[in-house]
C-alpha cells in the first residue's frame, strides 16, 4: 500500500510517470516509501509487493553521494536483468531522509556500446603485433566506457608461476611500475588466474588479499580484474579507481566479451615475440660462426649470409642478396671450373670439395641440401671453412716429426760412414802422391789414374760436407743463448752476402724496424738461417733482381711479442705442389751437385729450436718469400 507523500515528491514523481520513466521514493533506510506506475510496469511488481521493500533488491548499488548518476544493474521480479542508468533527486523538504531514483533502461544503448567496443578490438588484433601497442589501442577504447585511475596488463609467466607487469597506464605515482614482477599467491589478480574468473574489489579496505593492501597504499580503493584466456591463461587486465564501489557487474558485462578478442591479439602478439626473438637468436648464431656461411635458393641465388661472408666478401646484407655463388666465391678468390655444388643439387645429398684460392689458399666448401616433406629441394646451406693456416700447420707438424726421427736416424749413419770416408780420403792422399812418381807417369796404361783419383779425392769431401751437413741438422744447437738485435744480426749477414750481390747484379732493400725488443737467440744459429735463405733467393732470383728484407712487429699474431722478418725475391718461384715439400730434407730444384736439399731443412730446425715458425709464400713468376716469426725478449718474460 503507498504512503501518503508530500506535495514536491508526489509531484516529482507524477512529473516522471508522464515522460514513462520509473521513479521511487526511498527512506534513509533505502527501502521503498512510493513509486509511480511506470516503475510498476518496468519492475513487473504490484503496489502491495512494492512498498516497504530494500531498493537494493531491485537496484545494485551503496549509499551514493547527492547528485551521483549510476549506471546499475536492475532484476525485475521474473529475475530478468537490465542495465540501467539511475539518477538521485532529493525533495526540497526531505531533511536529509528521503530520496527519489529516476531509473532509465539502457541496456540497447549499453549492448550499443558493448558491440562498439568489440568492433574497435578486432580491427586492433588486425592492426598489429605489438604487445605495448595493443594495450595503448585498448585502453583507449574501452576509457570511452568505462572510466579508471589505472589500468595495467599482467603477463603471466607458467614457469615460475608468477605475474609481470607488461605494460601501465596512470598518472598516478607508483612502486608498481613496468617489469615489475607480482606474486600469484595473495593478490586478486593472482585469484583472477588461478580460478580463470572475474574479480571486482569494491573497496580495498575490506579487500581478501593482503597484498593488494599496497594498492590501497597508494590511493587505490576499488579494482576490476578480468582473466585473458586463449587456450591457456595469459594473463590479466586490471582496471583501478580511486573511488570505491566504482565497478560493478555491469562493467564486467561490457568487459568479458571484450577480453575474448583481447585475448586473441594478446596470444597473436607474444607467439609473434616469440618468433621474431627466436629469429634473432638463429641470426646471432648464425653470424656468430666465424667460418662463411650462407643459404641459397634452387637457382643458387643468395638469400642470406652470415657476418664473415658479408666482410670477407665486402658485400652489404643488401647488396649479397639474389648473387650467385659463384659470383661470391669469385669475390673470395676461388676460380674453379664448372659448378661446384651440382651434386647436392641433383642428388638432394651433402657435397664436399677442396678448393684452391690465390696465393696457395686452401677452402673447404661443403653444400647441405634441404627439402621439405614431400622431397622437394627448397634451399641449400653452403659452409666455405679457410684451412690454409690449418693445413699449414699440419704440414708443419709431419715436417716436424719427420725431421725429428730423420734426425735420429742420420745422426747415427753420419758417424757410421764419417770413418771410412776419413780412411779412404787418406788412402787417395797417398795415392794422389804416389801417382806423381815419374816412373808411373811414363807407363802409359797408368796415364789416367792420377785424374781419377782426383775425382775420387773431391768426391770423397763432397760426401764429407754432406755428412757434415747432417749433423749439423741432426745435432741440438750447442750455442749460448743472449740478447740480441735481430736488424744488427742481419746487417752482418748483408755484409757477408754483398759481394756476391753485386756480382750477380742484386738490389739488396732493407726495410728495418729501429723500435724492435731485442730477442734471446744463439747468434751462430741465427746467421746461418738468414744466410742460408738470402743465398738460397738470390740463386733462384734473376740477374737485377730485387731481394727485400723487412723485420717488424707480427700484426697477425695473437700474441704482439713476436717479431716477424721476411725475406722476398723477385725471382722464378715455385709450383704450388712444391710449397710443401721445401722444408723436407734432400729435397731440392737445383741441379745435380749445386744443393744437398739440407739448407731449409737446417733453418726449419734453427727456428723451432727458437721457438720460432717459418713459413714460405710463392706463385710461379712472381717471386717468393719467406716470413720467420720469432719470440722478442718481452715475450719471453
Amino acid at each position: 500500500m503507498r504512503t501518503v507523500l508530500d506535495k514536491d515528491s508526489a509531484v516529482i514523481l507524477k512529473a516522471f510517470n508522464a515522460v514513462d520513466i520509473p521513479a521511487f521514493l526511498v527512506d534513509e533506510g533505502l527501502e521503498i516509501v512510493s513509486f509511480n506506475d511506470s516503475a510498476a510496469a518496468l519492475f513487473q511488481y504490484s503496489g502491495d509487493d512494492m512498498a516497504g521493500r530494500d531498493i537494493r533488491e531491485l537496484i545494485s548499488f551503496e549509499n551514493p553521494p547527492a547528485g551521483e548518476h549510476l549506471v546499475s544493474t536492475c532484476k525485475k521480479k521474473s529475475g530478468e536483468s537490465f542495465v540501467s542508468r539511475t539518477s538521485l533527486i532529493y525533495p526540497g523538504n526531505h531533511q536529509g531522509r528521503t530520496v527519489i531514483l529516476a531509473v532509465r533502461d539502457i541496456t540497447g544503448q549499453g549492448k550499443l556500446q558493448q558491440m562498439e567496443l568489440i568492433i574497435e578490438l578486432s580491427g586492433i588484433i588486425n592492426s598489429s603485433l605489438s604487445i605495448g601497442t595493443i594495450f595503448r589501442m585498448m585502453v583507449s577504447e574501452i576509457k570511452k566506457l568505462i572510466n579508471y585511475d589505472r589500468a595495467s596488463l599482467l603477463l603471466y609467466d607458467e614457469k615460475s608461476n608468477g605475474l609481470l607487469i607488461f605494460a601501465l597506464d596512470t598518472c598516478l605515482e607508483t612502486v608498481m611500475k613496468k617489469g615489475v614482477k607480482a606474486p600469484v599467491e595473495g593478490t586478486s589478480a593472482g585469484w583472477v588466474i588461478k580460478n580463470n574468473k572475474p574479480w571486482i574489489n569494491y573497496d580495498l579496505r575490506d579487500t581478501l588479499f593482503p597484498l593488494d593492501k599496497k594498492l590501497y597504499l597508494e590511493g587505490i580503493r576499488s579494482t576490476i580484474s578480468i582473466p585473458l584466456f586463449h587456450d591457456k591463461i595469459l594473463g590479466v587486465f586490471n582496471l583501478d579507481s580511486s573511488q570505491p564501489s566504482k565497478y560493478s557487474e555491469t562493467d564486467l558485462a561490457i568487459l568479458l566479451p571484450a577480453a575474448k578478442h583481447i585475448s586473441i591479439a594478446l596470444e597473436n602478439a607474444l607467439l609473434f615475440e616469440e618468433i621474431s626473438k627466436e629469429k634473432k637468436e638463429w641470426e646471432k648464431t648464425f653470424d656468430a660462426i666465424t667460418d662463411m656461411v650462407w643459404l641459397g635458393d634452387g637457382d643458387y641465388r643468395i638469400l642470406r649470409a652470415n657476418a664473415a661472408l658479408l666482410k670477407k666478401t665486402g658485400f652489404s646484407s643488401l647488396e649479397v642478396l639474389g648473387r650467385t655463388c659463384s659470383e661470391l666465391l669469385e669475390r673470395i678468390g676461388i676460380h674453379s671450373e664448372g659448378c661446384i655444388y651440382a651434386d647436392a643439387i641433383s642428388d638432394d645429398k651433402p657435397s664436399f670439395r677442396e678448393l684452391k684460392g690465390v696465393g696457395g689458399a686452401l677452402f673447404h666448401f661443403w653444400a647441405y641440401p634441404l627439402v621439405d616433406e614431400e622431397g622437394r629441394l627448397y634451399a641449400v646451406v653452403y659452409y666455405l671453412k679457410d684451412v690454409t693456416s690449418q693445413k699449414r700447420l699440419e704440414q708443419q707438424l709431419i715436417r716436424s716429426d719427420k725431421l725429428a726421427s730423420l734426425g735420429t736416424l742420420v745422426a747415427g749413419i753420419a758417424h757410421e760412414i764419417n770413418n771410412p770416408l776419413g780412411i779412404i780420403a787418406g788412402y787417395s792422399e797417398a795415392l794422389l802422391e804416389r801417382a806423381q812418381d815419374k816412373s808411373l807417369l811414363g807407363n802409359r796404361g797408368f796415364e789416367d789414374f792420377p785424374e781419377y783419383l782426383e775425382t775420387i779425392h773431391n768426391e770423397i769431401f763432397r760426401c764429407k760436407g754432406i755428412l757434415r751437413g747432417l749433423l749439423d741438422f741432426a745435432r741440438p744447437s750447442s750455442g749460448t743463448f743472449r740478447e740480441i738485435d735481430i736488424n744488427e744480426l742481419i746487417k752482418e749477414v748483408i755484409l757477408l752476402v754483398n759481394h756476391r750481390a753485386k756480382r750477380l747484379n742484386h738490389n739488396i732493400e732493407l726495410r728495418l724496424n729501429r723500435d724492435l725488443p731485442k730477442i734471446s737467440a744463439e747468434p751462430g744459429s741465427l746467421r746461418q738461417l738468414f744466410m742460408n735463405i738470402i743465398m738460397n733467393s738470390m740463386y733462384f732470383t734473376p740477374e737485377r733482381g730485387s731481394i727485400i728484407i723487412s723485420s717488424e712487429m707480427d700484426p697477425s699474431s695473437h700474441n704482439s711479442g713476436m717479431i716477424r722478418v721476411s725475406v722476398s725475391d723477385t725471382g722464378t718461384g715455385m709450383p704450388s705442389d712444391n710449397i710443401s715439400r721445401v722444408f723436407d730434407p734432400f729435397f731440392t730444384t737445383k741441379p745435380v751437385g749445386e744443393g744437398t736439399g739440407l739448407g731449409l731443412s737446417i733453418c726449419h730446425k734453427i727456428v723451432e729450436e727458437h721457438n720460432g715458425s717459418i713459413d714460405v709464400e710463392s706463385e710461379e713468376g712472381r717471386g717468393t718469400s719467406f716470413i720467420i716469426r720469432l719470440p722478442s725478449r718481452a715475450a719471453d718474460d
